[in-house]
């Protein structure tokens, strides 16, 4: 015969198996959305580095969105491919691209111009780099053709980071390629890991004002103690 105190725990067991059963299923909490920095970089600083980041590396991956006149079962979906660009003349943020209307990004913005720019820190020489690690941003904005009486200025400053396009220049007849620059509506930046480097959103007006030579990293002793935690948390 059972005893009093086995009924009982049978008891609450079974109550706590229905309450349980009763209970809505449990709903996932919302992503965390708000900018990572707790650790690392100040917006201010992430801005300035993002600045750097874009005038150091001149290759990064451009993107639109394809259009249904390319081909129906795709319209709709991201397409990228890497492009040249430069940090425009006047060193402002804003990219400059020479791009041909054969381009299917072009040919999308033609449509729906909204496109956006990938760069990441391109190792140095001699360095293997960690795509993971470095730093890298996006920026998000739409296609505005350069004026004709900039284009000279735009040719130099092109030329000056990649010599290899005086071959497809405007006028040189070969897919007649055009002068963009990049408006920046929107940016994302990735410092390195979250809570170690600034994650997030930066605006854009902190962005163009921001000094893209100055030395935004942390000091020597923030970085030592960031390296520490990124070790501790992959040991």
């Amino acid at each position: 015969m059972l005893s009093l105190r086995t009924l009982a725990v049978t008891f609450s067991l079974a109550l706590l198996s229905a309450t349980a059963m009763a209970m809505p299923a449990p709903v996932a909490a919302p992503c965390h959305t708000e900018n990572v920095h707790a650790l690392g970089e100040t917006h201010e600083q992430a801005a300035a580095l993002a600045r750097k980041l874009v005038k150091n590396t001149s290759v990064g991956t451009f993107m639109s969105v394809m259009n249904s006149s390319q081909k129906s079962a795709v319209a709709g979906y991201p397409f990228g491919s890497m492009d040249y660009y430069v940090d425009d003349c006047q060193s402002s943020g804003k990219p400059l691209l020479l791009l041909s209307h054969l381009q299917i990004n072009v040919q999308n913005a033609r449509s729906s111009n909204q496109v956006s720019l990938a760069i990441r820190r391109l190792p140095g020489e001699g360095e293997r780099g960690n795509p993971m690690v470095d730093p890298r941003v996006t920026l998000m904005g739409r296609l505005v053709p350069v004026d004709e009486s900039k284009e000279k200025k735009a040719e130099e400053c092109f030329l000056a980071k990649h010599p290899e396009a005086k071959w497809w220049l405007p006028g040189a007849g070969f897919h007649d390629f055009k002068w963009y620059n990049m408006e920046i509506e929107e940016i994302y930046y990735i410092g390195g890991f979250g809570g170690i480097h600034y994650i997030g959103w930066i605006d854009v007006n902190t962005y163009y004002n921001a000094n893209a030579d100055a030395n935004a990293r942390l000091t020597e002793s923030e970085s030592s103690g960031s390296m520490f935690r990124q070790q501790t948390m992959f040991a």
